[in-house]
């Protein structure tokens, strides 16, 4: 089977928008009000008997014109011998590769099926990308989902190491849950899950004993006095440290007649030293352990055949231990993230028009005193979408 999956983003407001580039040395632009393809998907799925095969190749301009592999990934699976029509409910579901990471409600879903624009802040930070690769087994019997799996624990979309994994062990994770149908075609479904691993401090190498040339008098000679000896530095190997997350995920579905499907979903999650994409989470650098803690609430209704609206609330708290010296006192912070999304939805057969507005707050913002402060970070974002 091939398919495709094209989607343009128009960003006509951004509070966070400069006609500028990144100070850091970077020379990216920093200008987010233009027009990008966010996603350019193209997907080959092979079955025979039980064995399948996929890849799914992307495009985008989202940091310049570039392709990548998306998924690639090759499994088996056992069906329920009454229940041969429905994939999605196989018995046992086995698969390798670079997939979507198993881990809670919302980061195993494809960019097709979402239709807020973004992941919230807490899995974009926990799971940059959504993607990694493992190895995965998964099924469902009754009212039971389950789903174990072990990956690399460096997500395409990790901040220092961008999918390269950085140590020999492999991340944990599981997730146990169900699927309840209720009354008028609508639905219950939860889990819990939970991950284990180890993230890696990258070390330095030693330095040699030099000189450095100080012209204090600005004469362009060289003078003894000058001249200032710079000691070297031993090693300092790298160190790896443990990091987790347990995730809680609830979804109540329902139908209305005359307007069609509804969803309230609920998700959160606590972690420890797992932020890999917002704030980089580094027990060693910091001298302590990390501690994360994030949630979204999401609530989506059809209007109709043609149309659909949502809102979406979610916070993220980047470290919930966070302290800043303020003068000779040392005083605690709030490195949290906050979005309010409002969305609403035009779609005809498999084409979308999305238009979004997220109310949010950035916390590393700073007055004109120099003083910390929470900015606001609102965008209005329009998306157009077909699948074919």
């Amino acid at each position: 089977m091939l398919d495709a999956f094209v989607q343009i983003d128009a960003v006509p407001y951004s509070q966070h928008s400069l006609d500028e580039v990144d100070p850091a040395g970077t020379g990216m632009p920093l200008n987010e009000e233009s027009v990008a393809v966010r996603h350019g998907l193209v997907r080959l799925e092979a079955k025979r008997e039980n064995y399948f095969a996929e890849l799914e190749l992307d495009g985008n301009t989202v940091k310049g014109p570039s392709a990548r592999i998306l998924t690639s990934q090759v499994g088996w699976r056992y069906l329920d011998p009454d229940d041969t029509d429905h994939d999605d409910n196989a018995l046992v579901r086995a698969r390798a590769g670079l997939m979507l990471i198993p881990f809670g409600a919302l980061v195993p879903n494809n960019a097709r099926d979402r239709y807020f624009m973004e992941q919230p802040t807490f899995l974009r930070a926990l799971f940059p990308g959504d993607i990694d690769a493992g190895a995965n087994v998964d099924g469902a019997y009754g009212l039971v989902r389950y789903s174990v799996a072990a990956m690399n624990g460096a997500p395409v979309g990790d901040a220092q190491w961008a999918g390269r994994d950085p140590s020999s062990s492999y991340d944990l994770m599981g997730r146990f849950g169900t699927d309840i149908p209720l009354p008028h075609h609508g639905r219950f479904v939860a889990g819990i899950s939970v991950v284990i691993g180890r993230g890696l401090h990258p070390g330095t190498p030693p330095t040699k004993d030099s000189l450095q040339w100080v012209d204090e008098n600005q004469d362009g000679i060289v003078q003894v006095t000058e001249l200032v000896d710079v000691p070297g530095s031993p090693a300092i190997p790298s160190q790896s440290f443990s990091h987790d997350a347990i995730d809680l995920d609830a979804t109540v579905h329902w139908c209305v007649k005359g307007l069609g499907h509804g969803q309230l979903q609920l998700e959160g999650a606590i972690a420890k030293n797992l932020d890999r994409g917002v704030v980089y989470a580094d027990p060693v650098t910091r001298s302590r352990d990390v501690r994360e803690l994030g949630f979204s609430l999401a609530l989506e209704q059809d209007l109709g055949a043609f149309a659909l609206a949502g809102l979406r609330y979610d916070r993220y708290d980047a470290d919930r231990d966070a302290i800043e010296q303020a003068g000779v006192a040392t005083v605690y912070t709030h490195e949290v993230f906050s979005t309010l999304s409002v969305m609403a939805s035009a779609r005809f057969h498999t084409a979308r028009l999305i238009g979004q507005y997220d109310h949010a707050t950035n916390p590393f913002g700073r007055a004109d005193n120099g003083e910390p402060i929470t900015l606001r970070a609102d965008k209005l974002i329009f998306r157009a979408q077909v699948e074919f």
